[in-house]
């Protein structure tokens, strides 16, 4: 017989209790219920595990993040705020979607204070490896999120941090290769929805370190 919803749910916080293998196995427990909602449980119930399945995709690696991503895509009814959570890990077709949907959410963009265009190319050119932080400090972006942007050897997350925060192409381009010199990371600054980016952007402002 199949779990009523709050013996599930303490189910599922016993896993997160275990550790980073009980984390993981509980990530993909929460990926198949909330992808195979069963009938008999009420919609207003998704509220719990959603926030559960958000917090626990915080707490894993990125393997794990990307084993569940790419069973996401395709998924209409997944809120937005969930699937940000895997946007570095998320194949294209779904990173594509992620932007498309904080491009029509409504909401106000809460900005970045006085980001100076030319002083970020100028410490992208003189400081090597420590522009990161001088970028992210730029931007108010936490530690944990400013290692993903730069991981990102395709260049869209800087893309999308670049654009969020009101840069124009030209110092997009120009930080993009003084960081690494692949000029096929150039071609997704036009491709990235501005109000797409800038929610984006918001959502990994808020994340904690």
């Amino acid at each position: 017989m199949a779990q009523a919803p709050r013996e599930r749910l303490n189910h599922l916080l016993d896993l997160a209790a275990r550790g980073p293998a009980g984390r993981a196995a509980l990530l993909s427990e929460l990926a198949d219920l909330l992808l195979d909602w069963p009938a008999d449980y009420a919609v207003a119930m998704r509220g719990p595990f959603e926030a559960l399945f958000e917090k626990t995709a915080r707490e894993v690696d990125a393997a794990t993040r990307a084993a569940i991503a790419a069973r996401l895509d395709g998924h209409e009814e997944l809120p937005v705020s969930l699937l940000n959570e895997f946007y570095f890990e998320a194949p294209i077709a779904l990173r594509a979607r992620i932007l498309a949907l904080n491009e029509a959410t409504d909401g106000e963009f809460h900005g970045v204070d006085d980001v100076d265009a030319a002083a970020l190319v100028e410490a992208a050119r003189t400081m090597n490896g420590a522009f990161a932080d001088r970028f992210a400090s730029a931007l108010s972006l936490p530690p944990a999120v400013m290692t993903d942007i730069f991981a990102d050897a395709s260049g869209q997350s800087l893309a999308v941090a670049c654009k969020g925060a009101g840069l124009d192409r030209a110092a997009f381009s120009a930080i993009a290769l003084l960081t690494s010199p692949d000029p096929a990371r150039l071609a997704h600054f036009d491709a990235v929805p501005q109000a797409g980016a800038e929610r984006l952007l918001d959502f990994w402002r808020a994340r904690s370190g």
